[in-house]
């Protein structure tokens, strides 16, 4: 079903509106453009006041305060060390991908970790003026707020009325696969160009509003964006388009195969503008750096993640477990009530509508995929024959979820518009009709209110000034200096990236928070060198082997160390000191703005 007036434009059209506009003195011609983007507005507005409201204990202070707590700092801090990183090392002339800024001096690719390149450059005149922590604020925000809007102009293009387009949008934003994620996955949350790519591949099958050529060029432009966000959603998203094709192919056949002959050539322009632009992080991954692909199959979907939340709803259903969660990251939760309105929905309409029954089928694929490698009464799944291919090695399981959610704001906002307040209008004199159909608003309705997000939870950032006080940086440490900053950023604790961030990445260190190579395989957190493993203990209160203490020395001078520092402002700080004093023999050469220093060499 398309109703999108913007299919019915051209050279005529627009000459015969601006002779109106102008006979008028233009106040017609506001009083369109105004009617043809208040709902869009409409949307975006609901939709960031929603994300205002979840993130309100974060905006209570966007510049010291982040999502999570002590222990999930993680995400977080990652992300703001990403944000900052591509773009400082762009205007220094220098490769973003790769670094020894962390886990010095062997360094990481940072292809295979979530970069983030696209918002980097996106968010670089906020990270670069007012902060990481700020810039990661505003995208925080920004991510279901822009996912609602898109998500929204995709929908109306298959609705007849406004609203069940602009209901889908806002759960295209705000659905469990998105509160599973807004601790602080920004690359998971910013999901506003899929819906775009949507309705660019229709453009090239079968809508053609503009010229291919053109549709062609903004799909690999906006691929490529995307891929620079998220490869993952990306590859996740093209998989799901790719099963709608192969059932359209199967019920449709000639009309499908038409339109798949004629968009060819267009999609074969898209793939080269796309390979063209996001070419920097492709050949990195590819040819330069080693491959740290991550057998992901752990994160993987049962039964229970889909019926049992955990805690990201507001209001928490009482569901017993039927088994154990599969650490799918709560991103397929869809609740008793939600389960009960999409499987009495298909039954009633799957039959005589065929692009439910294309929806249905996206949506049975893509929920199979969520299981990953778990083989149900001993029969196993695709994903035992495709899992391990290398593009697909990876991909966490557990978010396929995210393209089933894109198929059931299609199905809801369908179903919605098929029960609309006109209809019942129209039935007015019918009340047997128009009883089952409110009686089916009702039920999404309270489906929706079940899976609606609570706000999320924030503390403070840690805080040394002596990070962001280039005086004392200048004077006490020379620019690349290597350091070992303790706490050691790790799996458990990222914030010595947090802190290195805020130096503007002036020393290099051994500790880090990024996936790496890991005897054929991939890890989070540096190797354990005698200096982690240090830092590990004394983080966790343990007596110091001397051999250790030894071996621990010989790397600081093996590898140019300029210095010792500890972070006064961390609970684990008298260990730390410690440790500090065990390898050097002495107490601190300096304590200046919440830092002991002991400098290793003149």
């Amino acid at each position: 079903v398309v109703n999108d007036a913007s299919v019915a434009t051209g050279p005529e059209v627009a000459s015969a509106e601006g002779s109106r506009s102008a006979r008028t003195g233009g106040w017609h011609g506001a009083s369109r453009r105004w009617r043809s983007i208040r709902w869009p507005a409409g949307v975006f507005g609901v939709a960031l006041a929603g994300a205002f409201a979840i993130y309100a204990r974060i905006w209570a202070d966007p510049f010291r305060y982040a999502p999570g707590g002590r222990g999930h700092y993680n995400d977080p801090m990652q992300a703001m060390w990403n944000l900052k990183w591509v773009p400082w090392q762009l205007l220094h002339g220098r490769d973003p991908f790769g670094t020894d800024a962390i886990y010095y001096p062997h360094g990481v690719s940072l292809s295979w970790n979530t970069l983030m390149p696209t918002l980097g450059v996106l968010a670089a005149p906020l990270t670069l003026t007012l902060g990481a922590a700020f810039a990661f604020a505003v995208l925080l925000v920004l991510g279901p707020a822009t996912a609602s809007l898109t998500g929204f102009l995709w929908l109306r293009r298959h609705t007849t009325h406004p609203l069940p387009a602009a209901v889908g949008g806002l759960l295209i934003g705000f659905n469990p696969f998105m509160t599973g994620h807004i601790q602080g996955q920004i690359n998971l949350t910013c999901v506003a160009l899929i819906p775009l790519l949507l309705m660019l591949v229709e453009d090239l099958l079968w809508r053609h509003p503009r010229t291919d050529r053109a549709s062609a060029i903004w799909l690999g432009v906006f691929g490529a964006a995307q891929a620079g966000i998220s490869e993952e959603l990306l590859l996740i998203t093209a998989i799901a388009v790719l099963v709608a094709l192969g059932w359209a192919v199967l019920t449709q056949r000639v009309a499908t195969l038409a339109a798949l002959r004629r968009a060819g050539p267009p999609f074969g322009l898209a793939v080269l503008v796309f390979l063209v632009l996001a070419s920097p992080l492709l050949v990195h991954q590819l040819f330069v750096s080693q491959d740290v692909g991550l057998r992901a199959t752990h994160w993987r979907a049962l039964i229970g993640d889909y019926l049992e939340p955990l805690g990201g709803q507001a209001i928490t259903a009482k569901w017993p477990h039927l088994t154990y969660l599969g650490g799918a990251e709560d991103g397929v939760y869809l609740g008793p009530l939600m389960l009960a309105v999409l499987v009495i929905g298909l039954i009633l309409t799957v039959r005589r509508d065929r692009g439910v029954r294309l929806a249905a089928a996206v949506l049975v694929v893509m929920v199979i995929f969520t299981f990953g490698d778990a083989h149900p009464l001993g029969v196993p799944l695709p994903w035992h024959w495709f899992g391990e291919l290398p593009v697909l090695r990876s991909v966490l399981p557990g978010r396929f979820s995210f393209a089933s959610w894109l198929a059931i704001a299609w199905l809801l906002a369908h179903w919605l518009d098929a029960l609309s307040i006109g209809a019942l209008r129209r039935e007015t004199r019918r009340r047997v009709a128009a009883v089952p159909a409110l009686i089916g608003i009702l039920a999404i309705v309270a489906a929706l209110i079940t899976i609606v997000p609570r706000n999320v939870a924030a503390s403070r950032l840690p805080d040394a000034p002596f990070f962001h006080s280039r005086r004392e940086l200048t004077a006490n440490l020379p620019n690349e200096s290597s350091v070992y900053l303790l706490p050691s950023p790790t799996f458990n604790d990222a914030s010595g990236m947090y802190f290195q961030q805020l130096a503007d990445f002036r020393f290099d260190q051994p500790g880090g928070y990024a996936l790496r190579p890991d005897r054929g395989g991939a890890a989070y957190g540096p190797p354990d060198t005698p200096l982690i493993a240090l830092a590990k203990l004394a983080g966790l209160n343990a007596p110091l082997p001397a051999e250790l203490v030894k071996d621990a020395r010989a790397q600081l001078r093996a590898e140019h160390f300029r210095a010792v520092v500890v972070v006064l402002a961390s609970y684990r700080a008298g260990e730390f000191e410690h440790l500090a004093r065990a390898l050097t023999g002495h107490g601190p050469d300096r304590v200046t703005g919440g830092v002991e220093l002991w400098f290793l060499h003149p």
